[in-house]
């Protein structure tokens, strides 16, 4: 296999897991439960990129959440981290984000593909710079969501979320 392909090949097993915020948040998790969010797949993908010889990094911007599920009005805030790769390919840092799993552009969220040379379109648009390590401290939230909202309405969130991109999975929820 040539090494465009290899990196094509690693990019699409990772952006075919299924995302999910109630799944690894790391990468040697990410394969034992099945599912994980931008922190696992990031974490994964970086240490593929390593294994396949290439320098890789990862990059984080704040964004907005969603508008489903419904119960996103329950935050303080609507200001989260997203967190992808750079890789660099031919002394170009590309950016590789394989976030969402090929279901969910059933609800209207960025599935990326990727031809292994250029960028990716972002999962979520930046809101602000894009963090690279070396730049300084790493993005923060302005609101502390656990000093501003009760465990319980967080939990709700979380629930109602992952619960709504299964739903989107089934064909069971509205798109965004």
């Amino acid at each position: 296999m040539d090494a465009r392909a290899e990196r094509i090949k690693l990019f699409t097993a990772v952006r075919n897991i299924l995302y999910a915020t109630d799944g690894a948040h790391d990468a040697q998790t990410l394969m034992a439960f099945g599912r994980g969010d931008c922190l696992a797949k990031s974490a994964y993908l970086v240490q593929g990129f390593h294994r396949l010889g290439y320098q890789a990094r990862r990059v984080r911007w704040l964004y907005r959440l969603p508008d489903q599920p419904p119960e996103v009005r329950l935050l303080p805030s609507r200001d989260d981290i997203h967190s992808a790769v750079e890789v660099l390919i031919e002394g170009q840092w590309t950016l590789v984000d394989a976030t969402h799993d090929p279901a969910l552009a059933a609800a209207g969220l960025v599935v990326a593909e990727w031809d292994g040379i250029t960028d990716t379109p972002p999962a979520y648009r930046p809101r602000g710079p894009v963090w690279r390590p070396g730049d300084g401290p790493e993005p923060t939230l302005g609101v502390c969501w656990e000093d501003a909202l009760d465990a319980e309405a967080g939990d709700r969130y979380q629930r109602a979320f992952n619960q709504w991109l299964r739903d989107v999975r089934t064909g069971a929820s509205p798109p965004i």
